[in-house]
């Protein structure tokens, strides 16, 4: 017996050695090579090959969009991997303005933005009782407050209201029926266009007319209904009855009935 370890033990120790450190070198030369894989990638992508150099923006007229895309991080120059679709989205639909918002990246080198706008359609009277302040708010058909104290459109919807915050939304019932029929008129018949409250719903001045509207129901259909009756002509000073706009009623002006002392007066100084 010796004190040696028998060498095919030994032979066999060191093979089991090599292949552990030819593992060991294969996989730090695959994380070598997936390190420099990923670090040229990243490269490429944030070289100029790859850096927006064109954003086209579709249906914006009030809203700052470039601005906010700015806000986001978009802007020419920057890599369209680091877009972010989602926030810039988000951004844009912040704005009280902008109603829908869609941001496309376009490879290699663009960005698409469409944005639809709220449409303002009235001015709504602000309650000085609730704000302190008088004026108006500008709204959309939905409710929503777009600007304060800007004469952007003529139509008034005498329903004092205490939302002032650009963004935020009016959601008093007879106020939203009240914009909705504005909204359903005509573009002709706007001008000068007055809605008010009377017990029992709703009046309109349109073009002259007085026109009763009732409840806040069937906005659209009452403002369809009267642009057919002005259409097919109604006599001046008319008063409107749409309270049911399928059945409207036209009270024409009576005519002044002279006194008996007024034809004598007028027979005397005659004769």
């Amino acid at each position: 017996m010796t004190d040696g370890i028998d060498p095919r033990l030994a032979r066999r120790r060191r093979q089991v050695q090599e292949a552990s450190a030819r593992r060991r070198l294969r996989w730090m030369i695959a994380l070598l090579v997936l390190a420099i894989t990923v670090g040229l990638v990243v490269a490429v992508f944030q070289s100029s090959w790859f850096s927006i150099d064109s954003i086209v923006v579709e249906g914006d007229v009030r809203a700052p969009v470039m601005t906010l895309l700015e806000e986001a991080g978009i802007e020419k120059g920057v890599s369209v991997v680091s877009v972010r679709v989602n926030r810039a989205e988000e951004e844009l639909i912040r704005d009280p303005w902008v109603a829908a918002a869609e941001v496309r990246v376009v490879w290699p080198r663009s960005v698409e933005v469409t944005v639809v706008e709220h449409v303002p359609i009235a001015r709504v009277r602000i309650d000085e009782a609730v704000t302190g302040e008088a004026g108006w708010v500008v709204a959309s058909p939905q409710g929503v407050v777009l600007a304060v104290g800007e004469q952007l459109v003529d139509p008034l919807v005498e329903l004092p209201t205490g939302v002032t915050t650009p963004g935020e939304v009016i959601a008093d019932p007879l106020s939203l029926g009240a914009l909705e029929f504005v909204a359903a008129l005509p573009i002709e018949l706007k001008p000068g266009l007055v809605v008010r409250p009377i017990e029992g719903g709703l009046e309109a001045t349109v073009q002259g007319f007085v026109v009763e509207l009732g409840t806040a129901r069937d906005m659209a259909q009452k403002a369809v209904t009267l642009a057919a009756l002005l259409d097919r002509g109604v006599a001046e000073g008319a008063r409107i009855n749409l309270v049911s706009p399928l059945r409207p009623g036209v009270t024409n002006p009576q005519p002044l009935v002279e006194t008996s002392a007024e034809v004598a007066t007028e027979t005397t100084v005659s004769s």
